[in-house]
């Protein structure tokens, strides 16, 4: 029989064994780790959690997402990454042991899943704005495509429609040099006529005067017949004869006027007819050397014609500016009535300036510059109310500036330099508002500079040096003081009111 609490005893024992080797492993446990390094201890505690290569790289994307690891989520913990996660842990105020525990894996995974999430959103983004730039391109393509076809027909359709505008052009050329034609044949016919009527007429004059002389000289044989050899009686008879050669000579005169009257005015109804491209083939021959310069021909199309402007059959702009012209302006210009630019500078015109050309008042722009034209500055130019320049520079002319072309209301420049114009500067110039430049220097002007010129607030330069002026210069004008001084001789004027 056992004895009564053996078995306690024995439970007891086994008890206690158990506790003193779990003392012992304790034991053994803490002194193991009493000789290891922290981070040595926190790479065991992380060899435990048994992660992989998934988690860790849900980690490294926690870490590029808290900025602390600039390489790729491979799965593995490489030194870049361990130096990230030292930095990440000292943020924190953690141990910085470059290894993973629970709290610091949990809190990286939470962030690494949302930069994953992030990460697949962007991607998703980058496909579908991948799709909508391929469905614009086909589009794009689609509609460059239309557009292509749209300017295929189109360009046929204006080669079409060029082509029956040339065959047009070329049937109304036609029709017009046939128009010309017929229209110079009438007035040849018409001139013919006039010389033989003025012929007809001179001839039934001189026989009258022949008659009327025979008459005379019959009287004359008669008196001296007579012995009538009173001297007034011969003297009236001279008187007479004189008389009747005087009338005759007026009579033919006369009829000379008249004829030369009847075909000026023949001419102009016949210009008043004529075409603008027609008055400029009728004004080619005023202008000598044009030869090869100029190629104004029926057979050309008057818009293609050199320096020609044109808006439809009206002539808008004459641009010949160099082209080695000579001879004279032509004054049949000034039936160009909706002429807006004459630019006839720099060539070898001589001759006056037309006063026709005032009748222009369409014209916006005269340029005349560095010509041979001589003469005086025709008073009419001021009659032409849209001219904004007005260019005679370099040309001996000659007289004074016309008071009229202070009535040039739109007037913007005007250069009337080194030509030979005298007197004084007209005061009716401080009317033109809008002038901006007033080029008057190398010039014979004398006088003073009038006060009127202070009014044109929107003058930007005047130049009147090299002139004879006297006086002084009026105050709102000293602004331009250097394009004033000095005159010819050195002489400098002063500013007014100084002493």
């Amino acid at each position: 029989m056992r004895r009564p609490g053996a078995r306690r005893r024995r439970l007891f024992y086994a008890a206690g064994v158990t506790m003193v080797v779990a003392v012992a492993a304790v034991m053994v446990f803490m002194a193991r780790n009493w000789t290891l390094t922290p981070e040595q201890r926190a790479a065991a505690q992380e060899a435990q959690l048994g992660l992989g290569t998934d988690v860790l790289a849900l980690v490294e994307l926690g870490l590029s997402a808290e900025g602390h690891y600039s390489g790729d989520a491979d799965g593995v913990l490489e030194p870049e990454a361990r130096q990230g996660l030292r930095g990440w842990q000292d943020d924190r105020g953690i141990e910085a042991t470059g290894y993973l525990d629970r709290t610091t894996l949990t809190e990286l995974l939470a962030v690494g899943r949302e930069a994953e999430k992030q990460a697949e959103e962007a991607r998703r983004r980058d496909e579908l704005e991948a799709e909508a730039e391929r469905l614009a391109e086909e589009r794009r393509s689609a509609r460059e495509a239309q557009l292509a076809e749209q300017a295929r027909l189109a360009a046929a359709r204006r080669e079409e429609e060029q082509r029956l505008a040339e065959e047009a052009r070329r049937a109304e050329e036609e029709r017009l040099a046939e128009e010309a034609r017929r229209e110079m044949d009438r007035i040849a016919e018409e001139a013919r006529l006039a010389e033989e009527a003025r012929r007809a007429e001179e001839a039934r004059l001189a026989e009258e005067a022949r008659r009327e002389m025979d008459r005379i000289a019959q009287e004359a044989r008669q008196a001296e017949q007579a012995r009538l050899a009173e001297e007034a009686r011969q003297a009236e008879q001279e008187r007479l004869v004189e008389e009747a050669r005087r009338t005759a000579a007026e009579r033919v005169a006369e009829r000379d006027r008249r004829q030369t009257e009847l075909l000026d005015a023949a001419r102009r109804r016949a210009e008043e007819r004529l075409t603008d491209a027609q008055l400029l083939l009728a004004a080619r021959s005023d202008l000598a050397g044009t030869t090869g310069d100029l190629n104004w021909r029926l057979a050309l199309n008057p818009r293609s014609w050199t320096g020609v402007r044109s808006r439809g059959d009206d002539v808008v702009g004459l641009d010949l500016n160099g082209r080695n012209l000579g001879g004279v302006i032509p004054t049949r210009l000034a039936r160009l009535t909706e002429l807006e630019l004459l630019n006839l500078g720099g060539n070898r015109l001589s001759g006056a300036i037309p006063a026709e050309l005032g009748s222009l008042r369409k014209l916006k722009a005269l340029f005349l510059e560095d010509n041979q034209l001589s003469g005086r500055i025709p008073v009419e130019l001021g009659a032409m109310s849209s001219l904004e320049d007005l260019h005679l520079y370099n040309n001996p002319l000659t007289g004074v500036i016309p008071p009229e072309l202070g009535d040039l209301a739109s007037l913007k420049r005007l250069r009337l330099s080194r030509t030979q114009i005298a007197g004084r500067i007209p005061p009716e110039l401080g009317r033109l508002r809008h002038l901006e430049l007033l080029a008057l220097s190398g010039n014979q002007l004398s006088g003073q500079i009038p006060a009127e010129l202070a009014n044109l607030t929107n003058l930007k330069r005047l130049t009147l040096r090299d002139n004879r002026l006297s006086g002084c210069i009026p105050k709102p004008l000293m602004r331009f003081e250097s394009g004033i001084n000095p005159q010819l001789g050195g002489v400098r004027l002063p500013e007014c009111g100084q002493p």
